[in-house]
């Protein structure tokens, strides 16, 4: 992980999207960012910028190897990022929550969860909210909620410890009660709800900035 390497660029915007998937970074970033520049890539880690709505924002793409989404978060503050919203894959031992069901982590920065759940709402995309576990804990099918991931508390404690806002956004990617789960491929295209809703809640939170910045040229 070479992120800080990545400095002499310039720091990042100050909202981030990040995934460990290469693959759903290039496709998140062919199909909603504007003004997009691929800014570094090295074997299965990707950093776009561009902008969304016309605002600043950063696509990240920290790779599979163990750590690597942790690195990045602790590395965020010193590139400028203040808020990250993580978009990765969970599992459900509730046999009522389907493969594809989109999930929202309580524990972090409850005003960004509210600002998202309004998303959800506005943009008609069914989420649940829980307090999701870690994933080694599915074979016991405890904890409240069922749902289990294996980064997600590490990622809110560093968020905390670092002064980020943060946010996980999960896809149920199997039901460990029900057998049902997604292959590879799906999983893929399966994210297709939690990125209308991410961007949705972006799409929102620039127009809300751009009318902001309105009423300042404006004195109001």
């Amino acid at each position: 992980m070479s992120f800080y390497g990545f400095q002499d660029t310039g720091n990042y915007p100050r909202r981030v999207v990040l995934t460990d998937d290469p693959l759903r970074a290039k496709m998140l970033a062919a199909h909603h960012l504007e003004e997009t520049a691929l800014m570094y890539e090295k074997d299965d880690e990707l950093v776009y910028f561009g902008s969304y709505g016309g605002v600043p924002l950063a696509l990240v793409a920290a790779g599979f190897e163990d750590g690597a989404l942790q690195t990045f978060l602790r590395s965020a503050k010193d590139l400028g990022v203040g808020e990250v919203i993580y978009m990765g894959a969970c599992a459900a031992t509730d046999e009522r929550r389907a493969p594809g069901t989109v999930v929202l982590a309580e524990g972090c920065s409850s005003a960004l969860l509210e600002r998202v759940q309004a998303a959800a709402e506005q943009c008609g995309v069914f989420v649940i909210t829980a307090t999701i576990q870690p994933r080694t804990d599915a074979e016991t099918e405890s904890g409240p909620g069922g749902i289990f991931d294996g980064v997600t508390a590490e990622l809110y404690d560093i968020a905390t410890a670092e002064g980020v806002e943060a946010l996980a956004v999960l896809t149920i990617a199997e039901n460990v009660k029900t057998g049902e789960s997604m292959e590879e491929h799906e999983r893929r295209s399966r994210f297709y709800a939690a990125a209308k809703l991410i961007f949705s809640f972006l799409e929102e939170e620039s127009t809300n900035i751009r009318n902001d910045i309105i009423k300042e040229g404006n004195g109001l």
